[in-house]
């Protein structure tokens, strides 16, 4: 049978300094920075990052916004696997982002750390004992 839904490609984020939170998500987070794109008139450049097969477009934005917070109305966060819970916190911690309160257990014993990136935007690191 034909699927015509495949998959998710990339999700996006607008960026004041798209340069600046690519990078940030390279060093901190261990994404591969995979393609650039000039969208002309003068706009800063488009990144697309990767972390395994998952993107996310890191685009110019076209105006300021309020600060999200979690439970806010709209796309809230982005959900990072990781394999050492502990060492992966430590390390992303070394970038100064934000965290955004204490640690919380998630269901099955997962663990999850949330942060604000350096544009405020919402990320949480992710561990489970076992996958979805």
């Amino acid at each position: 049978m034909f699927e015509l839904f495949t998959g998710i490609e990339h999700a996006a984020i607008a960026a004041r300094d798209t340069t600046a939170l690519s990078a940030f998500y390279r060093d901190f987070v261990g994404f591969q920075i995979k393609h650039t794109m000039d969208p002309g008139g003068g706009k800063q450049q488009a990144y697309f990052i990767c972390l395994g097969q998952n993107f996310i477009e890191i685009m110019p934005s076209a105006r300021e916004t309020p600060p999200r917070e979690n439970m806010d109305k709209g796309l809230s966060h982005l959900a990072i696997l990781v394999s050492d819970f502990d060492q992966a916190v430590a390390h992303v911690n070394t970038s100064g982002a934000k965290q955004d309160g204490p640690e919380r257990a998630g269901p099955g014993g997962a663990r999850i750390q949330f942060y604000f990136d350096p544009e405020g935007n919402l990320f949480h690191l992710l561990w489970r004992p076992l996958p979805l």
